[in-house]
């Protein structure tokens, strides 16, 4: 089973997946490109369902350092099903039913996790915001002309031809055009994207405080 899901909150990521797996399912992977996650159903309401944790880390690790980080938390029983030593979340998984349910043994610990999600989401979300302004910038007519459909093509006298004339160049500057502007709404996407994950969790660490 797939589930597309696209989350604001590390706590509510964690939540979501361990409650699709107390229905009888298990986590078996998430996709590296688009936030789509692939569920296992088990055979029988008796089989051991594992719970799923979740670290995050800011900063890339040398391949040595991951190794011991990852059979840090082997030796505790946790299994990494989806990671990178690049940074980002690292995605934890029981491997017995006897292991306790939390990879962390104090609460600092948790809310340091927390602190590295925000201030990643914010270096990022600021990173993308100011992508977008030097793009913005490079066009010509500010808001109105990146709004405007038609502004997007640089055809002399396009929009004036007629039948095939038209079709054939439309169709050939199209993905220029889509080159011009895509950039543009993908880094303001991104932008807000990162600068609401930080608020949203800044927001619940202020809470469990």
């Amino acid at each position: 089973m797939k589930k597309f899901r696209l989350f604001l909150s590390m706590n509510k990521e964690e939540e979501w997946i361990n409650f699709v797996q107390e229905e009888g399912y298990k986590l078996v992977s998430i996709n590296s490109l688009a936030p789509i996650y692939t569920f296992k159903k088990l055979k029988n309401k008796e089989t051991f369902t594992p719970y799923v944790r979740l670290d995050f880390r800011e900063k890339s690790m040398s391949k040595t350092n991951y190794e011991e980080y990852k059979t840090l938390f082997s030796d505790s029983g946790w299994k990494l099903i989806k990671g990178s030593r690049y940074g980002g979340t690292q995605y934890f998984q029981q491997e017995h039913p006897d292991v306790t349910r939390g990879i962390f043994s104090d609460k600092d610990s948790q809310e340091n996790v927390k602190k590295r999600y925000v201030k990643f989401g914010y270096s990022y979300g600021f990173l993308f915001l100011l992508y977008f302004y030097i793009f913005y910038k490079a066009q010509s007519g500010g808001l109105s002309n990146i709004l405007n459909f038609k502004s997007w093509y640089l055809t002399p006298n396009l929009w004036e031809m007629k039948g095939e004339w038209f079709w054939k160049a439309f169709l050939f500057e199209t993905p220029f055009a889509l080159l011009r502007v895509v950039p543009l709404f993908l880094f303001l996407f991104l932008g807000i994207y990162y600068l609401l994950r930080s608020i949203i969790n800044d927001e619940y660490m202020f809470r469990i405080k």
